[in-house]
């Protein structure tokens, strides 16, 4: 697990009044994801240079492994 995951990770701990802090799962799931489509969305713009963005769209899933340590 890479340094960005843990920084995620850390924000998905809510505190509670009684008992240990809870995980909360679908906020990191939501936060993975955000940061997966900031990836792919700032590679390439369709508008401006289309093979990059074709590029882009093929390497994606690489990119993404590569953010986060996971290749």
């Amino acid at each position: 697990m890479n340094e960005r995951i843990r920084e995620l990770e850390s924000q998905c701990w809510e505190p509670r009044q009684y008992g240990p802090a809870w995980f909360d799962s679908e906020k990191f799931a939501h936060l993975i994801v955000k940061e997966c489509v900031s990836i792919v969305d700032g590679m390439a713009d369709p508008e401006e240079d289309s093979d990059r963005y074709f590029w882009a769209i093929e390497n994606a899933s690489h990119e993404i492994k590569k953010h986060f340590g996971v290749e």
